[in-house]
């Protein structure tokens, strides 16, 4: 029987990461595979475009269009998918993702990169998910960000492109939207319910 897929998604600053931790402390590891998508690990490409991201200038980038970066991020996707994620669900084990391909289009859109190209590199992601779709899509959402210094118009427009974007893939596949505005546990254990619920699908 093949895994099933969990992601989570918002913006910056909603308390998704924290959440992702909290439940990898709770759900069975010998099930579970959680990844930051599409990760940081030495060695891998996923952690080399994340020091290309934050750290152009080790590189010695100067500038960066906006389009090109979401195209480096949905290379990373694509050989975390190929490489880890699809054999993991193949062998049975649930993947937990911190993000997922929304955050290439929501941030690469608001940032300015050019929307028709944004749907484009997405959809060549997708043709490589292939049949693999989240079992549950959370999106983690509040009214303003946690301990963050936060343009608010810039990361409420971040929000508000996440819940459109929710709707339009609720279509396709479960999405479940978590306000984050009471305890941590109370999220999580929302979260977890909902999870466990879907395992019996």
């Amino acid at each position: 029987m093949f895994g099933k897929l969990f992601t989570f998604e918002g913006p910056d600053g909603v308390g998704k990461t924290t959440i992702v931790q909290e439940l990898k402390k709770i759900l069975a590891h010998d099930s579970f595979e959680f990844l930051s998508f599409p990760g940081r690990e030495e060695g891998t490409l996923g952690g080399l475009i994340y020091r290309i991201h934050h750290k152009p200038e080790e590189f010695d980038i100067k500038a960066m269009s906006e389009l090109a970066r979401q195209t480096l991020h949905i290379a990373a996707h694509i050989d975390v998918i190929e490489t880890r994620i699809r054999p993991w669900i193949v062998e049975g084990k649930n993947v937990v993702l911190d993000r997922f391909w929304w955050s290439t289009l929501v941030y690469g859109s608001v940032g300015g990169g050019q929307q028709k190209a944004m749907k484009e590199l997405v959809a060549v992601e997708e043709t490589v998910w292939g049949q693999i779709k989240p079992a549950v899509a959370f999106l983690i959402d509040r009214d303003v960000p946690i301990n963050r210094n936060e343009d608010l118009a810039y990361w409420q427009e971040l929000r508000s492109s996440y819940s459109r974007l929710a709707a339009q893939e609720g279509s396709k596949y479960e999405v479940q939207i978590v306000k984050n505005t009471n305890s941590l546990a109370e999220a999580v254990d929302s979260i977890e319910a909902n999870i466990a619920t879907a395992l019996l699908r």
